[in-house]
C-alpha cells in the first residue's frame, strides 16, 4: 500500500520521522496493545538533485484484529522538498508480510527508484 501527503513548516528530516512513528499506531490493536516496532537511522540521498530522506519502520507482534491482518510488516517513508500545495511532499510505503502473496522488499526500492519531480 502506498500514499502521499504534504507538510508545511516542518523539515525533511521532522516530516519523515514524525510519519515514520505513526507505525506503532497503525499497528496496534483495536484494544490499544502495541506492536514491537524497530527504527532506521535516516538514509539521506537526492532525487534528481533534490535531498530527500528515507526511514523504515520494522514492526513485529503484530495482534491480529482479522485473519488477515499480518504478523509483521515494513513501513517507510521517504521525505523530499515538495510542488504547488505543500513545502514538504511525504511517501508512504505500508509492505505486510508473512501473509500469502506478500510482496519483498524489492518492491519498497522500486517504488523509491521511481520518485521523480512533476
Amino acid at each position: 500500500m502506498t500514499g502521499a501527503a504534504g507538510r508545511n513548516g516542518i523539515d525533511l528530516d521532522t516530516a519523515a520521522r514524525q510519519e515514520v512513528e505513526e507505525a506503532e499506531r497503525i499497528f496496534s490493536d483495536r484494544t490499544g496493545k502495541l506492536p514491537t516496532v524497530e527504527y532506521s537511522d535516516a538514509h539521506e540521498f537526492d532525487i534528481d538533485g533534490r535531498p530527500a530522506v528515507h526511514y523504515t519502520a520494522h514492526v513485529t507482534d503484530i495482534s491480529p484484529d482479522t485473519e488477515y491482518d499480518p504478523g509483521s510488516a515494513r513501513f517507510d517513508v521517504v521525505a523530499t522538498p515538495g510542488f504547488a500545495t505543500a513545502e514538504v511532499m511525504v511517501l508512504i510505503i505500508e509492505l505486510h508480510q508473512n501473509v500469502p502473496g506478500a510482496q519483498g522488499a524489492e518492491v519498497v526500492e522500486g517504488v523509491i527508484a521511481s520518485i521523480r519531480p512533476s
